[in-house]
């Protein structure tokens, strides 16, 4: 609606215009912190296996083996050679190989994978890869991972075992067993078998000796997973993530239910514009009674 007033206009605003423009601005609200909560998800970072930890009270550090490793095993299967290949980068995920077909490579965030060659002479090609299976993966729970120190007091080594997910309705399963063996110099571990799901692995290696000299910080007793560092990161992540959705769903409830705008669509708006003053209060409080108490503490004795 328009008025003349002494010679000028003026516009007055339309109240559907002003809604209209009110809940663009919600809709655009909501988009951006729907994509800011999907960034979260896909920012939240997964962990491999903490390859420093302890065992029955027995320190490990098996950071030097921490590379590509590789393990074979050819069987006669005639007319045909079946291969079955075991490649493992303990301390971190397998990374993407060159020369390998993309159907072919490793899923991602997966610390051992098997995978299963038939090679033919007489065919084109020869190798033809006939399956590819994630043995343990990175976001494998820490209760389906088991260490077991190796003769007394660890001395003989290490036995890391694994139950990983399903794979065409097997479950998959892992038996490592690191021998501590001061004078052994094998790159690689020596494949043993893999039969109805579960694939055994051996290596004797000094690193698998224990590290009873080690000061780290292992996350506490019998960790054989993930660190106190990683269970922090992972925390904080579920905390923002929640302080989205807190926000969002807030937002988008004060709106739809009081037509709320502006610092009215904040979820318990009092308590965030009262939060500064709360918080300078607190560390006042505590600051004072640091204080304080260095003071008694300095005057309780009298001779």
């Amino acid at each position: 609606m328009t008025h003349c007033h002494h010679g000028h206009f003026d516009v007055q605003p339309s109240p559907g215009r002003s809604t209209d423009s009110l809940a663009i601005m919600i809709i655009r609200s909501k988009m951006y912190l729907d994509t800011l909560f999907t960034m979260s998800l896909l920012a939240i970072p997964t962990f491999a296996f903490d390859c420093q930890f302890t065992s029955s009270s027995i320190k490990y550090d098996l950071i030097p083996l921490g590379a590509l490793r590789t393990a074979s095993k050819d069987t006669p299967t005639q007319p045909t050679t079946s291969k079955a290949q075991a490649s493992m980068s303990l301390c971190s995920e397998l990374e993407w190989q060159d020369g390998i077909a993309d159907e072919d490579q490793c899923p991602e965030h997966t610390i051992v994978c098997l995978t299963l060659v038939n090679h033919k002479e007489s065919a084109d090609p020869k190798e033809r890869v006939t399956a590819v299976v994630p043995i343990w993966k990175t976001d494998t729970s820490n209760d389906r991972i088991w260490t077991e120190p190796l003769g007394r007091n660890g001395q003989d080594g290490v036995r890391i075992s694994v139950q990983g997910n399903d794979y065409s309705g097997t479950s998959q399963h892992l038996n490592l067993t690191l021998l501590c063996d001061d004078s052994a110099t094998d790159p690689n571990p020596t494949f043993i078998s893999y039969s109805g799901g579960y694939l055994s692995l051996e290596w004797a290696t000094p690193d698998a000796c224990p590290r009873s000299g080690d000061t780290y910080d292992d996350g506490g007793e019998d960790s054989g997973g993930i660190s106190l560092w990683t269970l922090i990161k992972t925390l904080f992540w579920l905390l923002i993530i929640g302080l989205i959705i807190y926000f969002a769903v807030g937002i988008f409830y004060n709106h739809q239910q009081y037509s709320a705008k502006g610092w009215d669509l904040l979820p318990h708006r009092d308590f965030w514009r009262s939060a500064p003053d709360i918080l300078r209060d607190l560390f006042s409080h505590l600051f004072a009674n640091v204080r304080g108490g260095g003071g008694g503490s300095r005057g309780g004795y009298n001779s």
